[in-house]
């Protein structure tokens, strides 16, 4: 068996791993001294573990690019003349700046060594003169660039690519930071307004980096097209690239997640529901296309998980004459989660009518609370009642007391 092939048989088992296999397995593969081995075989794994966030080691490599998160691919999905970046691409860059600079990259490494865990101090501290530092490389193919098998002549396309975010990467992580506010407009207005002292393309690929981590992208852009006409095409454009590639992220195992993610998604629509206009019919078409999509997943996600996670685990609750209480807990977890997605996608998408998947089990759980027993060691009305809140209303458990 080939190299090739064996890697390819790896990485299709990573993909297989189980949650907790494959939280212990990131650090190990993070320790490979060839990064580019371990991106090969995380590829497969990438979006359970954007779930999962497992704590991953500190490396300079790792906040070189962190910048740059939203234009990074796959190798496969590259293409040139995209603004997208190969991760392949990521340590050949990284090793020039080493080489370039080896005394002040041994000082960023002993500093990121104090540290046992990413945070915002140390990544203003160590970022301030990392990043600036790689945005001045020289334009030079780098050593090792045949080991990522893209041809030399795109390599100033993908270094002009890198500099800019690079050079306002200080700023821009400013932003993106306090992006669950937004950010706010006290920041982003002198940010961009220096930034936009180097033309619409400049302003259009920081927006780019930055859309992906802001709460309310929409009104960013608005606030970037308001400071000149001429910004207003490229901050478009930013806005319509981010538009076709965002993910709801409505995958994965962990259904309370899911449901958060779900929330946070209908926030997010309703805040680019405000970047509709006349002269944009495009965009409100994606717009609608993404709320139908979403919700129809948590719709989706109700009726396949729900039989699972929650009509099941309560007929054993009730044929078990002294159930323990962490199992009752649990399923008020998970009604807790399918909630949450019925209210998420009555959000999203009102006519789907996610919550309807809901009903059954409300009358269920309706008549149960008006047979079983007030107290006792087995699955009580209590309970029922609980769970009908939980599932409901609040004045749908109280009415029937």
């Amino acid at each position: 068996m080939s190299q090739i092939q064996e890697l390819r048989e790896l990485r299709q088992e990573i993909s297989k791993a189980s949650d907790r296999q494959l939280s212990r397995l990131v650090p190990v593969l993070d320790s490979l001294p060839q990064r580019s081995l371990a991106n090969t075989l995380l590829d497969g794994a990438r979006p359970r573990l954007r779930e999962l966030r497992p704590p991953r080691r500190m490396t300079l490599i790792r906040l070189l690019f962190l910048p740059l998160d939203p234009l990074i691919v796959n190798p496969g999905e590259w293409k040139p003349g995209l603004g997208l970046l190969p991760r392949s691409a990521l340590s050949p860059l990284a090793e020039a700046l080493r080489q370039a600079e080896p005394a002040s990259w041994a000082q960023w490494q002993a500093r990121l060594d104090q540290e046992n865990h990413w945070n915002a101090a140390l990544l203003r501290e160590v970022g301030a003169s990392l990043w600036p530092a790689a945005a001045a490389l020289p334009r030079k193919l780098p050593p090792g660039w045949g080991e990522t098998e893209l041809p030399p002549h795109v390599f100033p396309e993908l270094a002009e690519l890198c500099a800019t975010p690079w050079q306002h990467a200080p700023a821009l992580m400013r932003l993106r930071l306090a992006g669950a506010d937004g950010p706010p407009e006290t920041l982003a207005r002198p940010a961009f307004r220096q930034i936009a002292t180097q033309g619409s393309q400049v302003t259009g690929l920081c927006l780019r980096v930055l859309l992906p981590h802001s709460a309310k992208p929409a009104r960013l852009v608005a606030l970037v097209t308001a400071m000149s006409a001429a910004l207003a095409p490229a901050a478009e454009r930013a806005l319509d690239d981010y538009l076709r590639a965002v993910d709801p992220g409505l995958d994965g195992t962990q259904l309370g997640s899911i449901a958060a993610r779900a929330a946070s998604f209908a926030s997010l629509l309703d805040d680019l529901d405000h970047s509709v206009t006349r002269d944009q019919p495009h965009r409100a078409q994606l717009l609608r296309a993404l709320r139908s999509s979403a919700a129809e997943r948590c719709a989706e996600l109700i009726r396949t998980e729900l039989p699972l996670r929650l009509a099941a685990p309560l007929e054993a609750l009730l044929a078990d004459p002294a159930p323990r209480d962490a199992s009752v807990e649990a399923l008020e977890i998970s009604a807790a989660a399918l909630r949450g997605l019925a209210d998420a996608g009555r959000r999203l998408h009102s006519s789907i009518a996610a919550e309807r998947l809901l009903e059954p089990s409300i009358a269920l759980l309706t008549l149960l609370a008006g047979r079983l027993p007030q107290e006792g060691p087995g699955f009580t009305r209590t309970d029922a009642l609980r769970l009908l809140q939980i599932l409901s209303s609040p004045t749908a458990a109280a009415r029937l007391g």
